[in-house]
């Protein structure tokens, strides 16, 4: 009896670890597929990662060189006007300064002006004229208009004067800065490309 209680006891004992070693080869196994499926998310999760962050990083190298060329064009397209505005400027401002410092050209101008003038009228010339105009040409001009022509020296015209009616509804401007312009209007694209142009 005692064999066969040992032997019974043997193979419970047997089934027992039997089954233990079964069930824990089944852990093992689910918990390797978990570690797997787990470590495949992971995987695939940092490749989305990646993805994502490469395509941002192309955006953003895209848009700092869209930036940098729009950047480069605006400050070459200003450095071209600079020169031009130093080239007109050394050319034209002067010329015209001159010009208007000149009592004759400024009296031949005011002539011209009034010429065709056909009511009442207001005369502001540059204040620096009025020791180089005479009291006769002022006299003439008042003259020709009937006194009709109120005349001033103002400290805000720089040089040339400017002609408006009296009711001040509008105003003729006749400076050097006025001529200037109207000549730099006209020659920025010639200027442009004789400068820049080959």
């Amino acid at each position: 009896m005692n064999d066969q209680l040992q032997d019974l006891l043997s193979k419970v004992y047997e089934e027992g670890v039997g089954k233990a070693n079964a069930e824990a080869e089944k852990i093992l196994e689910k918990a390797k597929a978990d570690a797997e499926k787990m470590l495949s998310e992971a995987k695939s999760k940092a490749e989305v990662t990646v993805a994502d962050a490469e395509k941002k990083a192309a955006e953003m190298k895209k848009n700092t060189e869209g930036d940098l060329k729009m950047a480069s064009n605006h400050t070459i397209s200003a450095l071209k006007q600079k020169i031009i505005d130093l080239v007109l400027s050394a050319s034209i401002d002067k010329g015209t300064g001159m010009s208007f410092e000149d009592p004759d050209f400024v009296k031949g101008l005011i002539r011209e002006a009034l010429a065709g003038w056909k009511q009442d009228a207001s005369l502001s010339i540059a204040e620096a004229l009025q020791s180089k105009l005479d009291d006769g040409f002022v006299s003439s001009l008042k003259s020709a208009f009937n006194s009709d022509l109120k005349i001033d020296f103002s400290p805000q015209i720089k040089a040339g004067f400017s002609i408006s009616p009296q009711d001040g509804s509008y105003k003729l401007s006749f400076s050097d800065q006025d001529f200037a312009e109207l000549f730099k209007s006209y020659l920025r694209p010639r200027t442009a490309k004789i400068l820049f142009e080959s």
